[in-house]
Order: structure tokens, then C-alpha cells, then sequence
């Protein structure tokens, strides 16, 4: 059925609701199958199934649009959307993304993977088809951990101000619903999303009022049974005085329910939210039990339900090992998340330590203004949180923390490529925006044993610190180089550190001596490092970041043409998906991609 309905998506709309169940569980077999062989977001995705097929189903795609907001729950769509054929290389590089894709198809409006962001752009959108006179729908779907972004209730609240025609869904998978209440709110929620009852006000009023004698009271009564079905059995009513129109909540996964509140709605001229109720992981009875385990997992069993390869020990579990060692010596310690307690390794500092543990949810600049009054209180804050979301928070690094001078500390995980999820992921520019700020400290840990060392010490700090460091594993242990008659020296910064020194021996055993110096600090820059570039005649600085405005740039500046610098880096664009070592290789960052650069300079040199 799969194949048949990708290629023509209009015969969705002829099947019978038994049909549509069975395409579902086709579809969620489908999902599991992949995601277990390429990792991927599994608990999201079997939670939508049934709202994709009958948004699909009762709205035409396109010209109406749907906005997928964070967008990792996008699976169902990407196969009712004519890549069912590419479904086995998801997220693979070169194959389809996890997330929506324009540049794949045109039903994907925006490349996203940030949340938040649909409401707005939604409206946006809708704003921009009206000025055009562009005809279709727009629908955004959020999630429930969308509300507690600030950027989602901004849009809301602006959307509410305008009253333009525009479906939001929420998908709430965080609240159960009981088969007597869902029931009930099923049933009402239908009546009040009749096309009778949701013609044009005006028009409705002048219908009822030609009712003989008793016109007036049946208009009075209608009102009042929407108003009081919503305060009885809804959560609606903080929506309704945004001013948009609220229905539900209904079963997320009822076809026949969804349809017919769906079909009730579509001509509604105002902001509507219908809220519905799912199940992550839906239908695999693993990712039901562990949902967080498979929110976003690598390969598993699926027999078993276990993941397979997680036994290393990465970097941001040792960071967490850490905090939990310091909260147990010092009660001033506090560590913050927003909404990635597991991804940061933080669940045995949560486990051991509720008190003095914060997950703000997707509030990122909450989260670090929060910390700045923490710090300020006196308490000894730890902020974890990936460095593709540290980017959400430039403007309160600057005024709450930096302006400020408080000791917080931000352990920035998933800094440089983190593989498979891709651009919006990747954590390639923290060392550029964090360098442009004055009053912090940026710290980038070469070995499992420095990144012990640093987050010991940081306690002492008197300056806002960022300590950064990959999704991985670091090595254990890594010494500096300095070979005799070597006018060369290779900067090796954080991630980089390992693979500069294996350049470096490539490079030696070519005969070329070439010094390593491992770099764990990029402001201010070590004296002592700074000390021995002087000793050299050429530097080369390896980083996993962005070429612009990295670490490079920063011994670039310190120089100031005094002497000739190689700068490898990532180029100024933005880094697809993929292993980290394919794109590592790709780029030019892998050992033997290191000792290339330096040999086509030095080649270069000896030439002119």
C-alpha cells in the first residue's frame, strides 16, 4: 500500500477507515524496520501516524501546507510524500534527512530541527499567501514540549491578535485521556465543529434568530454550552483567550474520530487549535515503555528492543559523573537542562541530587537567565546543553551572564559534527559567537583526562567558562610533541587533538618533523602556548568548527602577520549529514586529510 499511495497520493482519500488502520500499522512496521537499522527518532514518529494519514487524507498537499514543528516527527510524511522508494537511506549520507527538506520536496516547506519555530512561521506563511492572494491551508504541528518554548506562545499570542484562518495542532503526548472523558470531549468537540455552528457569525446569528419565538434563546444556549463544554472537560481556555478557537482534546489515534473534527474544522476562518492525545512509540511495545530511550536512538533489536553499540563511555557521561562527585562535596551545586537530562548524561545528578537539578524544558534563554539568578543567589551553577542550542541563547549569554561576570558554567556537549542528524544539529559555530563576547572563558578539552581536570577547576572560576567537547568519546590521555629541527607546529584544538597528532606522525614518518601542541583553551589563549608558537616558523591550527572566526582566526589575530598560518577548520557553509568520520574525511579532517594540507602548503612554499 505504501509504494502504491507514494506514487499517487490521491487514492488515500478512497480508502475506508479499515483500510486507513491497516495502512497505519503498515507504515509503523516500516518506520520500525528502518529505524533500527539506521537510528533515528522512533517514539515521535509512531506516535503521529494516524494524524499524518488523515491530515493527508482531508487537507489537499499541496497547496496546503503542513509545518512540522521541530520537525524529527516528519517520517510518515516523507513517505505519503513520494519517498518511500529512498525510505531505507534515512539519514545516511547523501539519503534523506530525519528532519523536513525542501530541497528533497516541495510538500516540506521548511528545513527544520529547532522548536518552537511553527507557529510563527506558520503564520508567517499564511500572511504571505493572503498578500499574494495565494489560495491553501497552513497547519503547524506542535508538540507539547513546544509550549514550554517562549517563541511558540510569541506566536500564539501575535496569531490571536490577527485572527487569521490558520490550524494548529497540538500533538500531546504527555497527557492521558480517559475512554469516558475522551469520549465526551470527542462527541462535544464534534458538535461545536459542525459547519452549522461554525458558519460566519453573522450569518448564523440571522438563522437562528428566524426560529419563531424562540430564536433569541436557542443563539443565547449555543453560546453557552460551547463556553461551559470547555471550562467542563478542556484545557482550552488559556488558548481561547489568546483568541483562537479551541477544540478537543480527541484520541490522536482514532482515524474516524480525526477525520470527522478534521473535516469540521478545514473551513473554519479563524486561528483554530485542535489538541489531540498520542502515544509515543505507538504500536512497538519497547519504545511504549521507553519512550525517552527511543526519542532518539541508534540501531536496535528489535526483538528485543535493546540498542545496540552505547556500551563507550562518552564525554558527556563523564561530565556528568563529575557534577555528581562536585554536588556531593560542595551543596552549592546545581545543574540545568533544557530538556536533554539524558542526552547530557545527567540522570544520575537527577536521580541522586532532585533538589539541586533543573530540566526547564525547550526554554533555552529561560534556562540561562535562570542560571544568572542562581549564580547571583550564590549557588554554583552548571549549565548542560548542546551546542547546536546554545546558539538559541546569544542575547542572554551577553546581558544576563557575560554583562554580569557570573562564575556560571556551560558544559557545551555535541560541539563540532555530530553525524546523522544533520545541519541543524551539528555543532560547528560556538567557538565564532562565543569568541565575539568579552568576560568568558571558552575551554575545549582534548582528552577524557583534561575534561576531568577542566570541569574540576572551573569551580574556582571567577568568569563565565564554556567547556566544549564532542557527542563521543575523547581519548584518555594525550601529550604535546616537539620534535628537534621542526619549524612547524600543529595547534590541535579540543576534538582535533587526536588526529593533529596522528598527522603529525604521518608527516614524520614522510620525513617532515612536525611539533603537536594540544590546545584546551581558546580565550583568553594560554601564555605558555602563545609562548611556544614563537619558537616556529609556521603554525597550523586544526579545529572542529567553522573556519570562520574559530580558533584559527584567534592565533591569526595574536600574530597579526608576524608569521605564516595554515587554518583547517570546516568551511563557511553549512555540513550535511553522515558519520562523523566520513565528514570528517570529507572535509579534510582526518589524519591523513591534516597531513595533505600541510604538504600541499609546504610544497607550495618550497616552489616560490
Amino acid at each position: 500500500m505504501i509504494e502504491k499511495v507514494s506514487q499517487e497520493p490521491g487514492i488515500l482519500k478512497e480508502f475506508s477507515i479499515k483500510e486507513l488502520e491497516m495502512f497505519a500499522s503498515e507504515i509503523r512496521q516500516l518506520i520500525i524496520d528502518t529505524v533500527s537499522k539506521n537510528g533515528g527518532h522512533l517514539s515521535s514518529n509512531l506516535g503521529v501516524v494516524e494524524l499524518t494519514l488523515s491530515l493527508h487524507r482531508v487537507f489537499n498537499i499541496p497547496p496546503d501546507k503542513i509545518i512540522w514543528d521541530v520537525g524529527h516527527q516528519c517520517y510518515t510524511h516523507k513517505l505519503l510524500a513520494g519517498r518511500y522508494k529512498d525510505f531505507p537511506s534515512l539519514r545516511t549520507y547523501k539519503g534523506l534527512t530525519g528532519y523536513p527538506s525542501p530541497e528533497e520536496d516541495i510538500r516540506d516547506i521548511f528545513k527544520t530541527g529547532h522548536a518552537g519555530t511553527a507557529v510563527s512561521s506558520a503564520t508567517g506563511l499564511k500572511i504571505g499567501q493572503d498578500f499574494l492572494k495565494e489560495k491553501g491551508k497552513v497547519i503547524a504541528v506542535i508538540g507539547d514540549g513546544s509550549l514550554t518554548n517562549g517563541l511558540t506562545f510569541e506566536g500564539l499570542n501575535f496569531l490571536g491578535s490577527l485572527g487569521k484562518e490558520l490550524l494548529i495542532i497540538l500533538n500531546d503526548n504527555r497527557m492521558s485521556i480517559s475512554p469516558t472523558k475522551g469520549a465526551m470531549s470527542y462527541y462535544l468537540t464534534r458538535l461545536i465543529t459542525s459547519p452549522f455552528l461554525n458558519k460566519p457569525k453573522e450569518e448564523f446569528m440571522e438563522i437562528v434568530k428566524k426560529i419563531p419565538g424562540m430564536g433569541e434563546n436557542i443563539l443565547h444556549l449555543a453560546k453557552d454550552l460551547e463556553k461551559k463544554a470547555k471550562y467542563l472537560i478542556v484545557p482550552g481556555v488559556f488558548f481561547e483567550k489568546l483568541g483562537l478557537r479551541y477544540f478537543g482534546p480527541i484520541d490522536g489515534h482514532n482515524i474516524q474520530e480525526l477525520l470527522d473534527i478534521l473535516t469540521n474544522i478545514k473551513e473554519i476562518k479563524e486561528p483554530v487549535l485542535l489538541h489531540i492525545i498520542t502515544k509515543k512509540g505507538k504500536g512497538y511495545r519497547f519504545a511504549e515503555e521507553r519512550p525517552d530511550d527511543f526519542h532518539s536512538t541508534g540501531p536496535f533489536d528489535i526483538k528485543t528492543g535493546n540498542i545496540i553499540g552505547t556500551s563507550e563511555e562518552s564525554a558527556g557521561f563523564l561530565a556528568g559523573k563529575i557534577l555528581e562527585d562536585l554536588a556531593e562535596k560542595n551543596e552549592r551545586v546545581v545543574a540545568l537542562t533544557a530538556a536533554m537530562e539524558k542526552g547530557l548524561g545527567l540522570e544520575g545528578f537527577a536521580k541522586r541530587f532532585p533538589e539541586r537539578f533543573f530540566d526547564v524544558g525547550i526554554a533555552e534563554g529561560h534556562c540561562i537567565t535562570f542560571a544568572a539568578g542562581l549564580a547571583k543567589a550564590g549557588m554554583k551553577v552548571f549549565v548542560a546543553i548542546y551546542s547546536t542550542f546554545l546558539q538559541r541563547c546569544y542575547d542572554q549569554i551577553f546581558h544576563d551572564i557575560c554583562l554580569q561576570k557570573l562564575p556560571v558554567v556551560f558544559l557545551v556537549d555535541r560541539a563540532g559534527i555530530v553525524g546523522e542528524d544533520g545541519p541543524t544539529h551539528h555543532g560547528l559555530f560556538d567557538i565564532s559567537f562565543l569568541r565575539t563576547l568579552p568576560e568568558l572563558k571558552i575551554f575545549t578539552p582534548y582528552s577524557m583526562e583534561n575534561l576531568k581536570y577542566i570541569i574540576l577547576n572551573s569551580m574556582d572560576e571567577r568568569h563565565p567558562c564554556f567547556i566544549r567537547y564532542p557527542k563521543g568519546k575523547l581519548p584518555e590521555r594525550i601529550e604535546p610533541i616537539r620534535r628537534q629541527e621542526s619549524k612547524i607546529a600543529i595547534l590541535g584544538c579540543g576534538s582535533m587533538a587526536e588526529y593533529s597528532l596522528k598527522a603529525s606522525d604521518i608527516l614524520e614518518k614522510e620525513g617532515i618533523p612536525v611539533s603537536f601542541l594540544p590546545v584546551d583553551r581558546i580565550k583568553p589563549m594560554d601564555g605558555i602556548l602563545l609562548k611556544e608558537i614563537d619558537l616556529f616558523d609556521r603554525i597550523v591550527t586544526v579545529e572542529e568548527n567553522t573556519i570562520s572566526g574559530g580558533f584559527g582566526s584567534a592565533v591569526l589575530e595574536y600574530l597579526n602577520g608576524r608569521k605564516e598560518v595554515l587554518m583547517i577548520g570546516l568551511p563557511d557553509t553549512f555540513i550535511e549529514q553522515g558519520r562523523r568520520e566520513l565528514l570528517l574525511e570529507k572535509y579534510g579532517l582526518s589524519p591523513e586529510g591534516i597531513a595533505k594540507k600541510i604538504k600541499i602548503v609546504l610544497k607550495g612554499s618550497s616552489n616560490d
